[in-house]
């Protein structure tokens, strides 16, 4: 019971890192260790098929998509962009 409050309280401050970090890397770092958190308390409740689907999934491949794009496309901090005099 304790240890799956403990998860519990790690999956929703790891989520709302998640949203709150102006670097996206960290974001995604974050939102990988919702997703994994999560996986573990499905896993807990007795759900061990969603478990490797949110950790198969959602861990593995989203995730990995997200930093790919973030790779991709040089977006690295979310800055207003400087205007330029002309």
């Amino acid at each position: 019971m304790i240890a799956a409050l403990i998860l519990l309280a790690l999956t929703v401050i790891s989520a709302f890192l998640a949203v709150a970090m102006p670097n996206i890397v960290y974001g995604v770092v974050f939102l990988l260790c919702t997703n994994v958190t999560l996986g573990i308390l499905y896993y807990m409740v007795g759900a061990p098929t969603v478990a490797l689907f949110q950790l198969a999934i959602f861990a593995g491949a989203i995730v990995v998509f997200f930093l790919i794009t973030v790779m991709l496309t040089r977006a690295g901090r979310m800055e207003p962009a400087e205007e330029v005099d002309a």
